[in-house]
């Protein structure tokens, strides 16, 4: 059973399974969070991503979110955006932007497939084929950019160097391969397949290709193209901004708030709709371990978190705030 496997009720029963085994790990957490919101101190909205997108087709799971978190709704759909018209504020996740993790019909995208049969599978053949037992490559899925993951491991694997280089490439050469002659990547690559263009199919399979056959001292400049061909998905999603806030039934907000790529920041939009505009990316509470891209040499990962805090303010505020934006972080 696949994630990007077709909705069925097998499918729903693992994705039940998997909601309820992460309650129960987390019991303390979701305690506490339910006594806040039982009590009244917080009210709390869940909308969906692409992480929890099977969500979507499993209602038992959906009951059992809301249930953990003290919230009404049991059994019926999540939503994807919420509005705060006194805040002026539009939310959402902010995937349905990033064609590699949305497809407009809700069909599986390719992000499933990334997740599932690259960057879950490369730390378990990792620890195969090296025996090693770091607990932290499990961090894999916050590597950023993700065709840094190799580099990453080898800095975690123990042994000789030389050695250890040579069967991580091997490892993810044949995941990468592998990857490629999905029969489902294959239908995707098709389908988003544009004549005469280097379109996002081709960039997908260039970066995958290249990061296969690459050797360590190429990869400082393979992540160099990563960001210049990926990292535009910020300048994708505030414009995208703009255009839910010039709709006729937004008028009225002036703030988008995403979260989706992992990176916090804040982007002013200009003037929409008569008022001042922005931008806003809460980014993650995980742990990133992102590759170093600007000086030469070994790759080499900083890890740490990064704090972002963002609050709305109505038109009552006596301080005259619309909004309280700060970022931080720690290493």
């Amino acid at each position: 059973m696949k994630p990007y496997h077709p909705p069925s009720p097998e499918q729903a029963a693992v994705v039940l399974e998997a909601v309820e085994a992460t309650i129960a790990a987390e019991r303390r957490f979701f305690d506490a969070l339910r006594g806040k919101v039982e009590d009244g101190t917080l009210e709390v909205h869940y909308l969906l991503g692409n992480h929890d997108r099977l969500l979507a087709h499993a209602p038992a799971a959906r009951a059992a979110v809301r249930r953990a978190l003290g919230l009404p709704g049991g059994e019926a759909a999540l939503p994807t955006r919420m509005i705060f018209p006194e805040e002026r504020v539009l939310a959402y996740h902010g995937h349905t932007v990033d064609a590699v993790c949305h497809e407009p019909d809700g069909s599986a995208p390719l992000g499933d497939l990334l997740a599932s049969e690259l960057i879950v599978r490369f730390p378990v053949e990792i620890r195969r084929a090296l025996q090693v037992e770091q607990a932290s490559l499990d961090d894999i899925d916050d590597v950023r950019p993700v065709l840094a993951v190799p580099a990453w491991v080898r800095t975690l694997a123990e042994g000789e160097p030389r050695q250890v280089a040579r069967v991580v490439a091997r490892v993810w050469r044949d995941l990468i391969e592998e990857f490629l002659e999905n029969p489902f990547v294959k239908d995707w690559m098709k389908a988003h397949h544009r004549p005469l263009k280097l379109d996002l199919a081709q960039r997908v399979k260039l970066l995958l290709a290249l990061s296969a056959r690459a050797k360590q001292r190429d990869e400082p400049r393979l992540t160099q193209l990563y960001y210049l061909l990926f990292r535009l998905i910020d300048v994708r999603l505030a414009k995208a901004a703009v255009k839910e806030l010039e709709k006729r039934e937004h008028r009225g907000l002036s703030y988008v708030v995403n979260g989706h790529t992992h990176f916090a920041g804040m982007k002013p939009l200009g003037v929409v709709q008569g008022e001042s505009a922005c931008y806003f990316n809460t980014g993650t509470w995980r742990t990133l371990h992102q590759l170093g891209n600007v000086a030469r040499g070994r790759p080499s990962f900083l890890a740490y978190d990064a704090a972002a805090y963002l609050v709305f303010f109505g038109p009552g505020d006596p301080l005259g705030r619309r909004f309280e934006w700060w970022q931080g972080a720690g290493g």
